[in-house]
């Protein structure tokens, strides 16, 4: 019987050290008596490989301490009270959703993946809505009111450059490539401005300047040609990309739906 509290005695005594040392393993260090958990040390570094960055056993220390770090400064701010501020609660409330918001998309996105048929059947439909569109090369003139438009109009109806008056008036940040918009289809427009270049042939000018919300546009139109739709491989991960926003938005609107919910007055 002796023997046997013995033997009971050793075990216990034996798995309490093992315990020791798994826990001693599991802990990065501690802080005032708090454990900074290895798992959060792994965390970290599995972040940086999502963003491929190199793990090394010097990046490693470094994360040590900063983790350590984190936690004698949090501890800090928890003994003066400063989580306990309304401003706090409601940063640290805002932290959490935002995080929990994304692990429930990708949950959702991992259980309901965009299948290659249907990235196939939105490219489809995509190409044929595109079809004999026209894309439009413009430049642009943006000034804050109608006068300095209407200068501008001026200058270049005696003959300046485009490009030197854009980049001498302009408060588009396309100033700096002489108004240069680039190539765009008429839906990527305003449509205040859309509704005109559409009308106006090749090299020409607007007789009268735009205005739009952002200010007043000084418009030529450089050229226009039959939109160039891109190739299946090309396009692929772009509509994938959409498809997956989409599927986001509806489950969104599906959840919010089922949702009671109560507004105040």
């Amino acid at each position: 019987m002796r023997d046997c509290k013995l033997k009971t005695w050793l075990m216990g005594a034996l798995c309490w050290g093992v315990c020791q040392v798994v826990n001693a393993q599991l802990a990065v260090a501690t802080v005032n008596g708090v454990t900074v958990p290895a798992t959060l040390l792994e965390q970290v570094v599995r972040n940086n490989a999502k963003q491929d960055i190199t793990e090394t056993p010097e990046l490693r220390q470094l994360i040590r301490n900063e983790l350590i770090l984190r936690e004698v400064l949090s501890q800090e701010a928890t003994r003066r009270g400063l989580d306990k501020t309304e401003e706090a609660k409601n940063q640290l409330t805002l932290l959490r959703q935002n995080y929990l918001v994304e692990l429930l998309m990708t949950d959702h996105l991992g259980k309901n993946p965009v299948s290659n048929e249907e990235v196939r059947k939105e490219y489809d439909r995509q190409s044929a809505l595109l079809a004999g569109v026209q894309q439009y090369k413009i430049s642009n003139v943006v000034l804050a009111n109608e006068a300095d438009a209407k200068a501008a109009l001026g200058r270049l109806t005696k003959g300046e450059r485009f490009e030197t008056v854009a980049r001498e008036m302009s408060l588009d940040a396309s100033k700096q490539q002489g108004g240069d918009m680039g190539w765009l289809l008429a839906d990527q427009i305003v449509p205040l401005i859309s509704n005109v270049i559409v009308n106006l042939p090749k090299g020409a000018t607007v007789t009268a300047p735009i205005q739009t919300p952002t200010g007043w546009h000084v418009i030529r139109l450089d050229d226009k040609r039959p939109y160039a739709v891109p190739g299946f491989e090309e396009s692929k991960e772009r509509v994938r990309q959409g498809l997956m926003q989409q599927k986001r938005i509806n489950y969104t609107n599906q959840l919010q739906n089922q949702a009671k919910i109560v507004i105040s007055p």
